[in-house]
This record gives structure tokens, C-alpha cells and sequence, in this order.
């Protein structure tokens, strides 16, 4: 995670583990690896077993101990789930009926494994540049415009007429709290996690023009013609934002209140489209009137916390930092009718032609054909390319973030068929 925008919560990484592991015996390699990110991911805060670390700058045997003990009992409990002596996510333990989820999703058609499936040889595409910026996490577009947001709190924009950055501004506190960003002509939209608030600047300038109270926790920010939309971690919410007013002019409960709730936004078919963790699901949700037209079940080991993209004939959700998979979702049934793997952990999609393209981490960019359900086109962009960022298509050409190499890559869109 520490490569990529904070995710907050580890609930929906333990659950995409879960779900697809269930170990005879304990996967000791797989817990102290997971253990190693924890202990060094930038977003976390306080937690008990930083104890053990302070006791190597003077503190007590006994703090040590506390924190080792913690750390026993945690490794325990994973075991025991492992074994299913814990009660999974989505088990009702409190004896009354769960209700079914509305409408009810059928089991997707089954996809070939990847082994099955070769991908195709990728095809080398050089960048028309290589733009430096320090720590980029996330990057955002309204088509004409790019902006990013960078792990040191900077808020920028780059003018694809120069291929240069042309404003630029230092949040504060310069950290990664800040989660989404998105933009229109006539504002640009940041969502700030840990003060629950939703930053609004001038979308050339990034002058500051208000900060708008939120629920709790807000994370994904989806920018449309007459509202601006925001999905409540903890909160189990999605808030509709009056731009005029600056207003919440509707706050729409879409789930569980509580760690993994609503996390990224796409519009579509005339919906709004969330995935929320916690209750393993796909919720859709009328632009016009704020109902929910649709909660959509997503089968394991996916999982729904990725960012989603909208095409005409299917919407898209990408499963946590920990997995590989990729969703697929008939708009016209409400139905997954797909689970594609990446072969490498991929987070946000280009829709270029009605085609998702995405940057998995094994350094390429590929695109997905929604009949077959397969990897149908690789692109690898030039050399020392890492993978993994966002992309976004804008100003005739797709950006790429690769974050290891402190830079964003603007590459020809022809060669990615648009």
C-alpha cells in the first residue's frame, strides 16, 4: 500500500485473503509479510504493537512484552480464521434473517484462469515524454485538464499544451490523507480523510475556494454535470454536493456504517455506481431521483474496493491492494459476468474506445475485452516502466503515473485504439 494512495482501511485486504486462502496450517510467510507492510505502511497512526519498536529507543521490557503479546494474539486470530474458527465477514451471527441482496446477482459465467489464457506479446510504445513530479499517487482528468496529487501533499496541475507543470500548491499538513481528486471546468474536488472534509479549488489556479464538512471519512469523489458525489468510509453513505451552493443536498445510506465502507465512484447508465467492502457488494444508484436502483453481489476472492469504471455495455471494479482481479458488471441485467485476472495489482481504469485499459504492476498497460473476459491487448510503455499507477486518458493521449520512477508518462492514444 505504501506505493499507492492510502487505503485506511486493511479490512477489505484480510477479507480478499481469506476468501481465497483457508490454509491447512498457517501461512507464516504470507503473516510476516503482511505484518512487514503494516509495520512500515505510512498510513498508519498509533497502533499497540509500535511498542515493540519504541522499546529500541529506551522503552521498558514491559511495554516490549505487551506488544509481543499483542502481536501473539493477533497472529492467532488469523490462524483461527484461517481455520474458520472465526466468524467471516457476511455471517449473520446475530440469529435473526440476513436480508438477500436486491436484485440478486447470478453466479458470473466462469472466466479462464490466466494460465489458460495467455496474454498476448506486448507491444512496445514509447512515451512522447516523461514529465518528473515527486510521489505521485493519484491522477484525475475532465478530458482537457490534468492534475495529480502527490505523496508529500502537493496539488498539481499539468497543461498537456506545454507537457509541463503549469500550478501547483502544498496541502495542509503536507500528507497522504488526501484520498481522491476530481474536476470540471468549474472546480476541482480533493476529499481530506482525516479532518472529513472536502476541499474545493479553482481548477487552474488551485486557488483555494472552500472546505465543505463531511461524513465520515470521505474517500472517493466522482465530479458530474450538476453534482459533485462523495462516498463515506465509515460513514456508509454516499453525499450528493451541490456545486452552486456548495451544500450536501443528499446524503444516501448505501451500507454498514463502519471500517470498509462506500470507497471509489463512477458514473454510468445514467447511474452512480459504489463499491463498498464491507458489505461485498456493487450498489447503483439513480442520478436523477438519488435512489438505489441495484445492489450487486461480488463473488470471492474479488472484492469490491478498487477504483470502477463506466462503458456502455459494462461497468468495472478492480479488487483491493492485495488482489489481482478485475469485475465485470452487465448494466442492463445487474448482473457480474465476469472475473478477469491482471496478473498484477491494478487500481484505476482509462476508458478509451468503450475498452478499460489498466495498469497492472508487472510494468504494462493492458486492456480487457468484456466478451471474452480475458486480457486482449499489452502495452509496454518504453523501459524502467514499474506499473501499477493510475491512468487516465486526456488531451488525445493516455497519462500513466509510475510512481517508482517519481514521474507521469503521456503516451500516443492511437496506440491504444482511440
Amino acid at each position: 500500500m505504501a506505493d499507492r494512495r492510502s487505503n485506511r482501511d486493511v479490512a477489505p485486504i484480510l477479507q480478499t485473503w481469506m476468501a481465497a486462502v483457508a490454509p491447512p496450517r498457517a501461512p507464516e510467510r504470507l503473516l510476516e509479510e503482511a505484518f512487514a507492510r503494516t509495520m512500515t505502511a505510512r498510513q498508519l497512526r498509533v497502533y499497540p504493537w509500535h511498542v515493540v519498536r519504541l522499546g529500541r529507543r529506551g522503552g521498558s521490557s514491559g511495554n516490549r512484552i505487551g506488544g509481543i503479546a499483542f502481536i501473539g494474539v493477533a497472529v492467532a486470530v488469523a490462524i483461527a480464521v484461517a481455520a474458520g474458527l472465526v466468524v467471516r465477514p457476511g455471517q449473520n451471527i446475530s440469529g435473526q434473517p440476513t436480508p438477500s441482496l436486491t436484485p440478486p446477482s447470478p453466479s458470473p459465467s466462469p472466466s479462464p484462469p490466466a494460465s489458460a489464457v495467455p496474454f498476448p506479446s506486448a507491444v512496445v510504445v514509447e512515451p512522447t515524454i516523461a514529465i518528473p513530479v515527486t510521489g505521485p499517487i493519484t491522477i484525475a482528468t475532465d478530458g482537457s485538464s490534468v492534475w495529480l496529487f502527490t505523496a508529500t501533499g502537493d496539488l498539481v496541475r499539468i497543461d498537456p499544451q506545454t507537457n509541463a507543470v503549469a500550478a501547483s500548491v502544498k496541502l495542509t499538513p503536507a500528507t497522504d490523507a488526501y484520498q481522491s481528486l476530481a474536476g470540471n471546468q468549474t472546480g476541482l474536488w480533493v476529499t481530506d480523510w482525516d479532518t472529513n472534509q472536502l476541499l474545493r479549488f479553482e481548477p487552474r489556479t488551485l486557488r483555494s475556494v472552500t472546505t465543505i464538512d463531511m461524513g465520515s471519512q470521505p474517500k472517493g469523489v466522482l465530479v458530474t454535470g450538476s453534482a459533485v458525489w462523495i462516498a463515506n468510509t465509515r460513514g456508509g453513505s454516499v453525499q450528493r454536493i451541490d456545486p452552486k451552493t456548495n451544500k450536501i443536498a443528499k446524503t444516501i445510506p448505501v451500507g454498514p456504517t463502519g471500517p470498509s465502507g462506500p470507497n471509489w465512484l463512477a458514473q454510468g447508465s445514467g447511474s452512480i455506481w459504489v463499491g463498498i467492502p464491507n458489505s461485498g457488494s456493487v450498489v447503483r444508484i439513480s442520478e436523477t431521483t438519488n435512489a438505489i436502483e441495484a445492489t450487486i453481489a461480488i463473488p470471492g476472492p474479488a472484492s469490491p474496493c478498487g477504483g470502477l469504471a463506466a462503458g456502455t455495455t459494462a461497468i468495472w471494479i478492480t479488487s483491493c491492494d492485495g488482489g489481482n482481479l478485475v469485475t465485470q458488471i452487465d448494466p442492463a441485467t445487474n448482473a457480474v459476468v465476469g472475473t478477469i485476472d491482471l496478473g498484477g495489482r491494478g487500481y484505476t481504469f482509462a476508458m478509451i474506445a468503450d475498452r478499460p485499459w489498466i495498469s497492472p504492476t508487472d510494468g504494462q498497460i493492458v486492456r480487457v475485452d468484456p466478451v471474452r473476459h480475458v486480457v486482449d491487448r499489452v502495452i509496454a510503455p518504453g523501459t524502467g516502466f514499474s506499473g501499477g499507477g493510475d491512468v487516465v486518458a486526456a488531451a488525445g493521449s493516455l497519462w500513466v503515473i509510475d510512481g517508482a520512477a517519481n514521474r507521469v508518462l503521456r503516451l500516443p492514444i492511437a496506440a491504444f485504439g482511440g
